[in-house]
């Protein structure tokens, strides 16, 4: 299995054009690691199996699993509301600021949208002013009727876990799971390790013109849990052991069955396009669990959870009745090789006939691409034609401020109205009138925004559409009196 899976790497990295890929698998009740490429392309060093990675949404179950320990202990109950524990939680729907529990926080199926403008827009803000910020975010759907993954619940979940565990959540994950295991190259905060691990730190990359280009580390600490871990495939290999292990590892009793069963069965039914516009015929259904996706995979009962920040992308799974699993760490974004390389593990292990999945993760993302940007380009299109704003750019020009995207500060630069948000300078592209347009993610995607005025005509906000699935969402002019 070892020198087939070599080669798939092999093909994947070059198909992918990813700098690196390593892998852990754990079958028989032995593990083997594989892999290929450098961790650090200027400085030519190569990955290795205690090569450190950011691990982005695999971070998820582990608190997940922090939850379910504290039910262990006495400490809470998964249908708690989560106001038991946090009795100034609100959330914008009056009845789940009540009604709201743990499993619903940690299953996806709170009703809202993904708003993760939020915690981007606001990287230097605290997990729990981030978890309050939750009752200024409208819904998009009638509550625990339809799964929609949701980041900042995960940031909630971190709340409540120093609060029922009585320290910071990354002390509560180190003490009770990181150290029992032996994961010594797993960090809940970069800072921790980055700048003093040498050789053993990856560095982060993304396509240039096809080329990887590096980037800046993603110092997401303001999404905690919910996408902000770092690990090595030798320790990820040991925290799949502990889940096929029901929550036993090595004659350690980590958590209970009776949690391994809450977590690795389904919670929150996943629909057809759910989460991606396009499926595969051999995963029959699929559902959320708590910190766990969990489908029919050709017939087989899989569990996994994979993860992408800029530079790097993740795959953790395990199929539960083979006792088999693996982890998969690469150091370049938004790349699919994290994800064809879980299944074609999968096929190995289950003895099926090999599928190209490089070759069809290509193809459905590039159909994707495509039609992303050819929304993209009909605005840009449109903001040629240079319609000028209905009044002077300097009208616009302020402090503008919303109780959970928090502050930006609109100003005059060359004649351009620029904004300092979502972690860069952003640019408002007038298109008629007092709307505007935003290009983000280097112009393949806009934002649009639309000033208010007051009686008198003066500016006294902007509805920017910082989510799609719900209205605009009404910033504040500040004035001279803060205002």
């Amino acid at each position: 299995m070892r020198e087939r899976l070599d080669a798939a790497v092999k093909k994947l990295k070059k198909d992918f054009n990813v700098p690196s890929i390593m892998i852990g698998v754990f079958k028989d009740g032995e593990t083997f690691f594989c892999g290929d490429g450098l961790s650090d392309v200027e400085n030519r060093i190569a990955a290795t199996p205690d090569t450190i990675y950011a691990i982005a949404s695999s971070s998820k179950p582990f608190v997940s699993t922090s939850l379910c320990i504290l039910a262990d202990d006495g400490k809470l109950c998964l249908d708690d509301p989560v106001k038991k524990h946090l009795p100034d939680f609100e959330m914008h729907d009056p009845y789940m600021t009540g009604h709201l529990t743990i499993r619903d926080a940690m299953s996806h199926r709170s009703g809202l949208p993904r708003h993760d403008l939020v915690w981007m827009n606001r990287r230097g803000a605290s997990l729990s002013e981030l978890a309050y910020s939750l009752k200024y975010l409208p819904p998009a759907f009638e509550p625990r009727t339809k799964m929609y993954y949701q980041n900042i619940m995960f940031i909630l979940g971190c709340v409540i876990i120093e609060k029922a565990g009585g320290m910071p959540w990354g002390d509560f994950v180190k003490a009770r799971l990181l150290d029992p295991l032996g994961m010594s190259h797993t960090y809940t905060e970069a800072n921790d390790y980055r700048g003093k691990c040498g050789e053993y730190e990856s560095q982060p990359y993304a396509l240039k013109d096809g080329i990887p280009a590096k980037v800046d580390f993603p110092h997401y600490s303001a999404v905690g849990g919910a996408g902000c871990m770092s690990s090595s495939v030798r320790d990820l290999v040991q925290w799949v052991r502990l889940h096929l292990g029901k929550g036993e590892f090595e004659g350690k009793r980590i958590f209970s069955e009776k949690m391994a069963a809450e977590l690795h069965s389904p919670q929150t039914i996943i629909r057809p396009g759910d989460l991606l516009p396009f499926g595969f015929d051999e995963i029959e259904f699929e559902n959320y669990c708590l910190g766990w996706f969990a489908e029919s995979y050709r017939g087989h009962k899989f569990v996994h959870h994979g993860g992408t920040i800029n530079g790097y992308k993740s795959q953790v799974g395990f199929l539960p009745r083979q006792n088999a699993g693996f982890a998969i760490l690469t150091n370049l974004g938004a790349n699919q090789s994290p994800n064809s390389l879980g299944y074609i593990i999968c096929d190995m292990v289950l003895g099926l006939s090999e599928i190209d999945w490089g070759s069809r993760y290509i193809t459905e993302i590039g159909k994707l691409m495509e039609t992303m940007k050819g929304g993209a380009q009909k605005i840009a299109d449109s903001l040629k034609e240079g319609k000028a704003p209905a009044r002077p750019l300097e009208d616009y020009t302020g402090k503008y401020s919303h109780p959970a995207y928090g502050e930006f500060e609109l100003r005059l630069d060359n004649d351009a109205l620029k904004a300092r948000m979502l972690g860069g300078d952003v640019v408002f592209m007038p298109c008629g009138y007092d709307s505007f347009y935003i290009p983000i993610m280097n112009e393949t995607a806009y934002i649009q925004a639309q000033f208010r005025s007051g009686f008198e005509g003066n500016i006294t906000g902007a509805g920017i559409k910082m989510e799609g699935l719900t209205d605009m969402i009404e910033f504040n002019k500040i004035n001279r009196e803060g205002i």
